[in-house]
């Protein structure tokens, strides 16, 4: 074949530092990301690395950029596409707290210099490769460095009319991939050479939706229903619904995204997507309230297992309910994984979900507190199940919001061997990933693995609230459990846009574990503390020696009655009796309660579950009696009374409640002078 009148390849200069250049990767000249990007392009590409470790943005840093070879020879090159990772280094305490403020004027002005070789050239600039906590100088600086000088590049990126690539969010969930803790091997410089190549070329790879849109689907309702997807740029995508039709033009990155209005609430619908010549139809799609289903192995324990399931298997399941379960690919259970788990595991590949999930293995205590609600709402219910037996609380947080708690970032920190974790958690882990697959293994367990592998893929998608099952692994630190959950929350809402996000927690119930009582005080407290979460108490619903009692209906229920009258505002009880205060008189107590309408015991009997402490911490179990929705309770001549605590046996027998059927937390009262006790 004759080449007399081939067009000459189009030239790319990769420009950087160390991740450029490809320092710490084996076989770099192979492997480095600019090399790997080579290998994608073809041979009608000609890409060259122009890195140089150590390389700062800044003309003023201590190893400026724009005074290397690479630089020159970058400039030489004439490139046609010319691709700049800059900044790392900039970090350093050397460079940015003397000369941050000309990061915006220097890198116009490396642009600058590259359009006056080629006014034509296609300018890309990249966002920051992570940098993770266990760097030596995270937390004195670089970290919120690394985050200013983000927001920089997104600035330069405006206002010089280039192009921006993320090279921060394919890595973020990927420390495996930098055993520094900044430098990415082989396999991160290929995820860099892959999401390079998607913005460089982007092709018609057809219509794709997300995995979450399909048969059977639920839409969160709401006066817009945000639709997205991939196509081919340019090209217009028509989507119909309800009758009604709506058009997009996919952006030069291949992605798309439109808004629904006036959707009704039912189903089942029909959706089609359609965008050239591809067509995505889509059958029983649905539109109501979604909710989503996290905690360990109580929120995981599925309906076949429970007390229930003789009763509900000759039911069938409302038809208006619809289940999506996030399913581990192996059980965390006491034996090794072999290699193909531990890369898919890396990977975040270790859940997968799909709608239509089978009840029988769904959430027992999700799939009740579904059926509940739709007893009540003429709207259909959506349930998403993400959990895992003995996952701790921080496996369900994102790193970015640890990383910004100066406590909180440490649990990063040699995690399999940090008393922050939990002993057992650790164990198990290790038990599961022994010595590792080649270098750093993470596990579900892990700080913000279960965030990054499952829930990150439900953030773009609307949510009614949140139900929350979890704590048996972190009842060593209640401490830390309160920060955790708190920083959970914030992170929840602000990912979802809703300040005002609804989470319904299941108190942990009654067990023959003496840290327990304590921990189920905290959670009453984080209960009481935010105005948008609420506590289902399960004190009467434990087992004192299994950790998984099987009554989960009940728990299921009322967590559905606190959110039909929380969320839904409904016109029903549903807050537990709370002690307001206590007058002390010589021979008894009477105690005043919020919420005492309908104040009686779950089983007609007298009131157990308190016990009075004196002065020198001795303790008096005492039953009490209602009379007038107040309760009596006796004290003994001399008795020098310090404190009264309820449900404070780690199995309780405790039985307080009132006409909403929810039993009263465990709780402690301290005593602040004579006459009356009050709350601490």
């Amino acid at each position: 074949m004759s080449t007399a009148h081939a067009q000459p390849p189009i030239k790319v200069a990769c420009m950087g530092n160390s991740v450029t250049y490809g320092l710490g990767i084996v076989d770099r000249e192979q492997n480095a990301y600019p090399v790997q990007l080579q290998q994608l392009l073809g041979e009608d590409y000609q890409v060259r690395n122009y890195g140089h470790s150590g390389a700062t943005l800044l003309r003023q840093g201590h190893r400026p950029y724009a005074q290397t070879e690479e630089f020159a020879a970058a400039l030489a090159y004439g490139p046609d596409i010319a691709l700049i990772h800059l900044g790392l280094n900039d970090t350093d305490p050397r460079n940015w707290p003397d000369h941050g403020g000309n990061f915006l004027a220097d890198y116009s002005w490396l642009i600058a210099q590259l359009r006056a070789v080629n006014p034509q050239m296609k300018i890309y600039i990249a966002l920051l490769t992570p940098l993770y906590s266990e760097h030596p100088r995270f937390k004195s600086g670089t970290y919120e460095w690394h985050k200013e000088i983000r927001s920089e590049i997104r600035q330069v990126a405006q206002a010089n009319e280039v192009d921006l690539i993320d090279f921060f969010q394919p890595l973020i969930g990927r420390p495996d991939l930098f055993p520094d803790a900044i430098h990415p091997t082989a396999e991160g410089a290929k995820i860099l050479a892959a999401t390079a190549y998607s913005s460089l070329i982007v092709e018609g790879g057809g219509l794709q939706l997300p995995d979450f849109f399909s048969n059977g689907m639920l839409l969160q309702r709401g006066e817009r229903i945000r639709i997205n997807g991939k196509g081919t740029p340019s090209e217009t995508v028509w989507l119909r619904m309800q009758g009604k039709e709506i058009s997009v033009q996919v952006n030069q990155n291949g992605q798309w995204e439109l808004f629904l209005t006036e959707i009704q609430p039912g189903g089942p619908f029909t959706m089609e997507v359609i965008h050239a010549t591809d067509t995505i139809r889509m059958e029983e799609i649905w539109v109501g309230d979604l909710w989503l289903c996290l905690g360990q192995s109580n929120m995981d324990f599925p309906l076949s297992s429970s007390s229930s399931w003789q009763i509900e298997q000759a039911t069938e399941k409302p038809e208006r309910l619809k289940l999506f379960k996030y399913n581990a690919i192996q059980p965390t259970d006491n034996r090794l994984w072999g290699d193909s788990t531990l890369m898919k595991v890396n990977d975040l590949s270790y859940f997968q979900g799909q709608w239509n999930s089978e009840r029988e293995t769904f959430s027992a205590v999700a799939y009740h507190f579904g059926t509940d609600l739709i007893k009540e709402m003429d709207i259909p219910i959506g349930l998403v199940q993400i959990s895992l037996g003995g996952a701790p609380i921080e496996a369900f947080v994102d790193r970015e919001s640890l990383w910004e708690d100066d406590l909180l970032v440490d649990l990063f920190d040699d995690w399999q061997n940090s008393d922050f974790i939990m002993p057992w958690v650790r164990e198990r882990a290790a038990m599961n990933t022994g010595e590792g697959y080649e270098g750093q293994q993470r596990h579900p367990y892990q700080p913000s693995y279960i965030y990054e592998a499952a829930i990150s893929n439900m953030t773009p998608f609307g949510i009614k609230g949140i139900l929350w099952y979890q704590g048996e692994s972190n009842t060593h630190n209640p401490t830390l459990y309160k920060r955790l959950f708190s920083t959970m929350v914030d992170s929840y809402r602000n990912r979802w846009a809703n300040d005002s996000l609804p989470i319904y927690l299941v108190q942990l119930p009654g067990m023959a574990r003496p840290s327990w009582p304590k921990f189920r005080e905290m959670q009453l407290d984080l209960a009481q503390r935010d105005p948008y979460t609420e506590m289902a108490v399960t004190l009467d619903l434990g087992d004192s020696l299994e950790v998984h009692p099987k009554e989960k209906k009940q728990v299921g229920e009322r967590l559905a009655r606190l959110a039909l009258a929380k969320t839904y505002h409904k016109p029903l009880p549903a807050d537990a009796p709370v002690i307001d205060s206590i007058q002390v008189f010589p021979e008894e107590l009477i105690v005043y309660f919020k919420f005492k309408e309908g104040l009686q015991t779950l089983d007609g009997g007298e009131v157990l579950g308190f016990i009075l402490e004196d002065t020198r911490g001795q303790s008096l179990c005492v039953t009490g009696k209602i009379r007038n929705e107040q309760l009596h309770l006796p004290i003994p001549p001399h008795f020098e009374l310090q404190k009264v605590t309820y449900g404070y046996e780690p199995y309780t027998k405790a039985n307080l409640t009132n006409s909403s059927g929810m039993p009263m937390s465990t709780q402690h009262y301290s005593l602040k002078g004579s006459g009356h006790i009050s709350q601490e």
